[in-house]
């Protein structure tokens, strides 16, 4: 494939050719998937337009979106060249969970991104990872960040500290290897012990960045969550919540859906007006209390949880102290 660059030859091109052959089955398949997965710095909207422009060949044949790739495979498409990032480390109060020679997990505060986006910014999780890990020498580091929690959301999150820990974590992740348990507080009384909200997400056609559930959602996905009620108060229910599949937003989606949004959110509240909880409790009520991953060395099951943070724990005693229906089952997390 050709493409236009720069006269200049000691210029780095705009854009690289990019000819891929399959050499294993993928568990991806569908290309834009798979190549959204493959190249991170390039979304599956990305990928997307790239096919619908004819930009994209398999085996020199054009294809759409939902072609599913198999090995074998020979992928030629170009990608632009990106400007090169480096993160600037930065000293920050971490709160460690724990750390080996292979990874590091941590207990995510409220209030954080956890990677710079289109502008680099020295005020993501990424800064403080990059400083804990290697000082405040400036370099092309990779901060090991296999998954994300939102700006808003708290609780454990694991940092792979080589490129071995990284891919082996990686794809955890991306086969749905490992567990991942959330603690949230919703608005309204959820009538169900134990429920299961299976419900597709996609990209909203009406706000930009956002999720949905609606029939005219784009691209939209399959998504299930699973979720058992731990304490319930007059107005409002304290659930567990375990995500089957890893949708953006899909647990603060699939409460929305459902008619309970959850406390401090400020997209998902299905048009309903502030809740009176949100006086003490302002931020998303939403934490990452359990994780369960296979460690990267050892191979062995590895389980860390993250205490609930104290904006949140006093929510609840707010909730105590003016009146709890009673636990649904024992509140074990956290």
């Amino acid at each position: 494939m050709s493409h236009n660059g720069p006269t200049d030859p000691h210029e780095a091109p705009a854009s690289r050719a990019i000819h891929l052959t399959i050499r294993h089955q993928p568990k991806i398949r569908r290309v834009d998937n798979f190549l959204g997965q493959r190249y991170g710095a390039f979304s599956r909207t990305f990928f997307q337009r790239l096919i619908k422009a004819g930009k994209l060949r398999a085996n020199g044949r054009r294809v759409s979106a939902s072609y599913r790739v198999q090995a074998g495979d020979v992928l030629d498409f170009e990608l632009p060249v990106l400007p090169e990032r480096i993160i600037k480390p930065v000293a920050m109060d971490l709160d460690v969970v724990h750390e080996d020679d292979d990874i590091l997990v941590v207990n995510k505060p409220a209030g954080i991104m956890c990677h710079p986006g289109k502008k680099n910014r020295d005020d993501t999780l990424a800064s403080g990872l990059i400083y804990h890990m290697h000082g405040d020498a400036e370099g092309k580091f990779n901060p090991g960040i296999v998954h994300r929690l939102d700006f808003d959301t708290t609780g454990v999150m694991v940092v792979a500290k080589h490129r071995r820990a990284h891919v082996h974590l990686s794809r955890q992740f991306e086969t749905r290897g490992v567990e991942k348990e959330y603690v949230a507080l919703a608005r309204g009384c959820v009538r169900r012990r134990v429920g299961r909200i299976e419900v597709s997400i996609g990209y909203s056609p009406l706000r930009w960045g956002l999720m949905s559930t609606a029939d005219d959602a784009k691209s939209p996905r399959p998504a299930v969550s699973v979720y058992h009620v731990l304490e319930r108060f007059p107005a409002h229910t304290l659930v567990s919540v375990v995500p089957k599949t890893g949708r953006r937003h899909q647990i603060r989606v699939h409460f929305e859906f459902i008619g309970h949004p959850l406390i401090g959110e400020r997209y998902y509240r299905a048009n309903l007006a502030a809740d009176p909880l949100e006086a003490v409790m302002p931020r998303l009520a939403l934490h990452a209390w359990r994780l369960r991953i296979t460690h990267p060395t050892t191979r062995e099951p590895i389980e860390f949880t993250a205490e609930l943070p104290a904006d949140f724990a006093a929510a609840l005693d707010h909730l105590r102290a003016h009146g709890a229906q009673g636990p649904a089952t024992p509140p074990t997390p956290p």
